[in-house]
């Protein structure tokens, strides 16, 4: 999953797990085969920022719970 990255480590989007917050992620621009770099983390489950093949996008832990990703 995208929340157990840790910052600089890379991925590709496999699958998007169905959830009301699933339309947003793929309006946002993760879709299945985007490769997706975790920047930094912020503390005490803080959202994360991912670089998405050339723009940095924040999230929530939540959010990034529902990514699936290869590596």
């Amino acid at each position: 999953m995208l929340s157990d990255l840790l910052p600089g480590d890379t991925g590709i989007v496999k699958a998007i797990t169905p959830d009301e917050l699933s339309a947003k992620l793929v309006e946002m621009g993760i879709f299945e085969g985007k490769t997706l770099r975790v920047l930094f983390r912020a503390p005490f489950n803080g959202p994360l920022a991912v670089d998405v093949e050339g723009y940095t996008l924040s999230m929530r832990e939540d959010e990034a719970r529902l990514v699936w990703l290869e590596q």
